[in-house]
């Protein structure tokens, strides 16, 4: 970012500049994002009782994933448009909305609302029978249908949609996904019942936008590629065990850096938005997101010296690696869990996808929830011993109705026992001014 457009930034937002001058930092001398300190959930949480709140026209809560801490994303009227301009770009640029009759079903959480002026929109909310409902009554009235949620509930509609006979590769409808990490194996395993090529993750948070970060035809070409070479994999992004998301994003539009974040093996994401009219600016923002930022024309040379074509224009954005939390036990991280069980259709079809890992005096448990017509045979406890035998924990399966862990579509999925992983650390605690 130019250094005007830093300072114009914290001259917008009064909380964040007296945080910033009582670290004694003169904000009229910063050069450099780099120059600035980071903050966290809980200076968000506080900060936001420093700006007219009459003014703003939506408050979206975060999800709480990381523990106690709740934070909140606040847009007012420009935010607002700005976000329908967004989704309106994708539905036109992607799907042709602009002349395809649309549905597009929002089965997103909470109160998390998508408007567009070029596709119909049903805002369903977590309600699977409603949202097969409608699409069986209404789908044949448009010339395509996308659904949009989060991926443990888009998993419950599509296959309750078989069940009702929904005859998905037969229907015009892509399936956008967002809300939490998921594995290649996760949209192998739709799209083998809903159709090739009709699965497409974004990614956001509630602090920030919905759809800040996307999945192109490039990097979703990558993530296969990269799926399936262990050695590019780890010369692109280390020596994780499970492949990361990749997504594309607007550099003008958001600023992403990574920074390490020791004892763990991950860098942790830190965001500025570039846009100093938000209701909410985001300074040097860590999240809880897990990352790392490649140029494509690193992708490109990585791939070239391993035998592959370059799969990207060299101009453009950056490329963000999304490994997750970047929470894990004994380094088993749940992302390599997903990753397993999406990679076998007979342990997908089985499972809610609803799972929990945790230490019990010494030894590592992994509970899986089965799905409500799915029985814990012995065959299937050896096939799903089988399918993680990689990974030192010991499996069990679980009827849906005594799975320990509420499957609740409203919150977001804890995977790891937070008081057992013994990789918890205490933090610095970011006050906020209050003279402001």
């Amino acid at each position: 970012m130019k250094p005007a457009d830093i300072k114009k930034i914290i001259r917008n937002w009064p909380a964040y500049r007296k945080f910033v001058e009582n670290k004694g930092i003169d904000p009229k001398t910063v050069n450099d994002l780099s120059e600035l300190p980071v903050v966290d959930k809980q200076f968000i949480a506080s900060a936001i009782h420093m700006i007219p709140l009459f003014r703003v026209r939506n408050i979206i809560p975060s999800s709480g994933s990381t523990g106690d801490d709740f934070s909140f994303g606040l847009f007012g009227d420009t935010d607002l448009k700005k976000a329908s301009y967004t989704v309106d770009a994708i539905l036109k640029n992607r799907f042709h909305s602009a002349y395809k009759k649309t549905l597009l079903i929002n089965m997103l959480p909470g109160a998390i609302s998508l408007q567009s002026s070029t596709a119909s929109v049903a805002s369903i909310g977590v309600r699977a029978d409603t949202a097969v409902s409608v699409i069986k009554s209404l789908g044949s009235c448009f010339d395509q249908l996308i659904l949009v949620g989060e991926p443990l509930f888009m998993k419950k509609v599509i296959e309750l949609g078989v069940k009702e006979s929904i005859l998905w590769k037969h229907i015009p409808l892509y399936i956008i996904i967002g809300g939490e990490w998921t594995s290649l194996g996760y949209g192998n395993y739709l799209e083998g019942i809903a159709g090739p090529q009709r699965v497409f993750s974004f990614m956001g948070m509630a602090e920030l936008g919905l759809c800040y970060f996307y999945e192109t035809d490039a990097t979703i070409s990558l993530r296969k590629i990269v799926s399936g070479d262990r050695l590019l994999r780890q010369t692109l992004f280390g020596e994780a065990d499970f492949c990361p998301m990749l997504f594309e994003y607007d550099e003008n539009e958001i600023c992403v850096e990574s920074l390490s974040d020791p004892p763990g093996p991950f860098d942790s994401l830190i965001l500025t938005t570039a846009d100093p009219k938000r209701a909410l600016p985001l300074i040097r923002y860590r999240g809880g997101d897990k990352g790392k930022i490649l140029s494509k024309d690193e992708i490109n040379r990585a791939l070239e010296a391993m035998g592959y074509a370059r799969i990207f224009d060299p101009c453009g954005s950056q490329i963000l690696a999304h490994f997750g939390r970047g929470k894990g036990i004994s380094n088993v991280y749940p992302e390599k869990v997903k990753e397993i069980i999406f990679s076998r259709e007979e342990i997908a079809s089985t499972t809610t996808g609803n799972f929990r890992l945790c230490r019990e005096e010494d030894t590592l448990y992994l509970k899986v929830q089965l799905k409500e017509d799915i029985y814990p045979a012995f065959s299937l406890r050896k096939m799903y011993e089988q399918a993680f035998a990689g990974l030192p924990v010991q499996v069990t399966p679980y009827l849906f109705e005594e799975f320990p862990h509420l499957l609740d579509f409203e919150r977001k999925i804890r995977y790891v026992c937070e008081d057992n992983n013994g990789e918890g650390r205490s933090r610095e605690k970011i006050g906020v001014p209050l003279a402001v």
